[in-house]
């Protein structure tokens, strides 16, 4: 429960968490430690109890959690920033997107966007992919011919359904976002910021808070603080304080947990035509069990 008690203590500004903060923890508490508490009865750490009590190896972990906990108030936002520094300064981690959180909470979008590209882990690219906008258009397109329940038809019919245009096509992006949306395919989760923000987090879990902390920040940004811009993507505010949001966000910490594998980061054009279910099997994805 030492994670929980600290995240607790670092939302202790103001008049202390904010519901949303509250359920954040409360969510990460039963549905990714594995605890069965009612938080509100835990007594919050200071920075220093926190530090003195949480294994070295866990504090990158830690530190991407209370950034998380930072993105989710709404008010005594320079306050809760300042918290939040004092916490990651004594646990001893240089994190850059630390200074992200603090604009995402107290500057203008500009800001958060300049930092945040300073920062970013370069995207994964799908290999093999062709150069030109037009014939990425359409190797994509083609994989509506796969049979159905492959990755490649699932990934066709989750652009589709959606009404997204597929990268390459105007306002489809470029080809970085390849990989992204047959992330979205082999998570099971949809296009929408809860399932954005549950998917960013799934791939940060599954490699072990090494990777893809730069796309949880961005969709934080895009639905959490409304300072984030993409494509034509509409900003959110407070995404995580809708029904059953955040119990999905610490599904996707834990189901990430399970994984074998990035599975952004393999061939997925190289196994279009295998089943979905293998390719979920080969990674180690467990099922999704919370309704979207």
């Amino acid at each position: 429960m030492t994670i929980t008690s600290g995240l607790l203590g670092a939302a202790q500004v103001g008049g202390g968490p904010t519901a949303e903060q509250l359920r954040l923890v409360q969510s990460l508490a039963h549905g990714y430690f594995g605890l069965d508490v009612d938080v509100t009865t835990l007594s919050p750490l200071t920075a220093a109890e926190f530090t003195e009590r949480v294994d070295a190896d866990d504090h990158q972990r830690i530190v991407d959690l209370l950034v998380v906990l930072e993105f989710c108030r709404h008010v005594d936002e320079a306050e809760q920033a300042a918290r939040i520094e004092e916490y990651v300064q004594a646990l001893g981690v240089d994190d850059p997107f630390v200074v992200v959180a603090r604009d995402a909470l107290t500057e203008g979008h500009e800001r958060v966007m300049t930092d945040w590209a300073r920062f970013r882990e370069p995207p994964v690219v799908e290999p093999g992919l062709p150069g030109s906008d037009d014939d990425l258009a359409r190797t994509l397109r083609a994989l509506g011919e796969c049979a159905p329940g492959t990755l490649g038809r699932t990934y066709f019919d989750f652009l589709d359904s959606h009404g997204i245009p597929f990268p390459g096509e105007p306002g489809g992006g470029d080809a970085s976002l390849v990989t992204h949306d047959f992330s979205h395919v082999i998570a099971g989760y949809g296009a929408d910021g809860p399932d954005e923000l549950a998917l960013q987090a799934m791939l940060v879990s599954a490699t072990g808070f090494e990777h893809h902390f730069s796309g949880l920040v961005a969709s934080l940004a895009l639905y959490e603080s409304g300072k984030f811009e993409i494509l034509d993507i509409v900003t959110k505010v407070g995404a995580l304080d809708r029904a059953g949001a955040t119990d999905r966000l610490a599904e996707a910490f834990r189901r990430g947990t399970a994984c074998t594998a990035d599975f952004s980061a393999i061939d997925h054009l190289a196994r279009a035509d295998q089943p979905l279910e293998a390719v979920r099997a080969e990674c180690g994805v467990p099922p999704l069990t919370r309704a979207g």
